[in-house]
């Protein structure tokens, strides 16, 4: 799923089920900024320096990003659940399955802690398991869909972006009967509703009118193919009240970087994803074989009360709680 789930329809149930709008913000943006936190930032600040975790990475020949990043967060397992859809009926406790019973403990620890940065960090791991299913977080070959790609199995490379967009219809073949022809929106519209079931009990609300919710959230999406996603994080924006996405937002509340490169990183569309890749490739490239010295920036005063601090404090808790949780599966690196 990309940020119109993700971001988009988040702040829209978190509005639909009671919370404040500055709260579904920061649920929403939680939720979001996991797949935008791809460069970890050495931050000066007065109590010395404070480096950022990482939550997304685009490399696959990093075996450490699967057990740091892609399980934890992107591919969360369902543990020995029968993979019964797949044609081949062969399991894998490293599969994603929508909804799973460990997904939903996962979630739950995180709603428990009432810290809204950890409840979207969590939210995106678990609709993530209906969009990921039927895929793992690892280099292997149960992930395969061609046998003559040069894509390597991890994750759901070999299918690219389809399994993320909102409106897409892709084919799985290694899954059986009509379970092979994936239609994206009905597996959206189902994360949609269990969100909101979890948001509304969250709140001690009913989630009695959750066909009304999920109504009104198609009706803001529109029949498939007739809105660009342009048009629909628009539609959501007018009709939920919400901001747009950007996803510099919170760093420029904590970095002390000069406002006129903020404003150009605001402005220019796409700027802002063009910068974070170049900068995660310099990581990667350059940082990682000691070739060149991460720099630094500087924390703005305050940095410790900054959302972007927050997040970042709550990811690691939400590691920590998921790592001992997949340990209790039998799931380790």
């Amino acid at each position: 799923m990309n940020a119109e789930f993700h971001y988009y329809t988040v702040y829209y149930l978190a509005l639909e089920s009671g919370f404040t709008d500055d709260d579904a913000r920061i649920v929403a943006y939680s939720s979001q900024y996991l797949d935008n936190a791809i460069v970890s930032y050495s931050v000066e600040t007065d109590r010395g320096v404070h480096e950022t975790l990482v939550t997304h990475h685009f490399g696959f020949w990093d075996r450490s990003q699967e057990w740091e990043v892609w399980i934890p967060f992107h591919f969360f397992p369902a543990g020995e659940i029968n993979a019964s859809t797949r044609a081949d009926r062969r399991t894998n406790p490293l599969s994603v399955v929508p909804n799973s019973p460990s997904a939903k403990e996962m979630l739950v620890g995180a709603l428990k802690s009432r810290n809204l940065y950890r409840v979207g960090i969590a939210l995106h791991t678990y609709a993530d398991t209906w969009a990921h299913q039927n895929f793992t977080g690892r280099n292997e070959e149960w992930n395969r869909l061609d046998g003559s790609s040069p894509i390597p199995p991890i994750g759901h490379a070999q299918a690219r972006r389809d399994p993320d967009m909102l409106d897409a219809k892709w084919s799985d073949g290694r899954l059986a009967g009509t379970a092979s022809s994936v239609n994206n929106r009905h597996r959206f519209m189902e994360a949609a509703g269990r969100v909101y079931r979890y948001l509304a009990t969250y709140n001690r609300r009913s989630f009695a009118d959750e066909e009304l919710v999920l109504s009104r959230l198609d009706q803001i999406l529109g029949p498939p193919g007739r809105k660009t996603r342009e048009e629909r994080e628009a539609d959501f924006m007018i009709e939920c009240h919400m901001d747009r996405f950007r996803r510099a937002d919170w760093r420029k509340e904590a970095f002390d970087y000069p406002d006129t490169l903020w404003s150009a990183v605001s402005e220019l569309d796409g700027v802002e994803s063009t910068i974070d890749k170049i900068n995660w490739l310099k990581d990667e490239l350059l940082h990682r074989t000691n070739m060149l010295r991460k720099q630094t920036v500087k924390g703005r005063p305050g940095f410790y009360q900054s959302n972007l601090y927050r997040w970042d404090h709550a990811a690691r808790e939400q590691l920590s709680a998921v790592r001992k949780q997949l340990a209790t599966m039998g799931i380790t690196a």
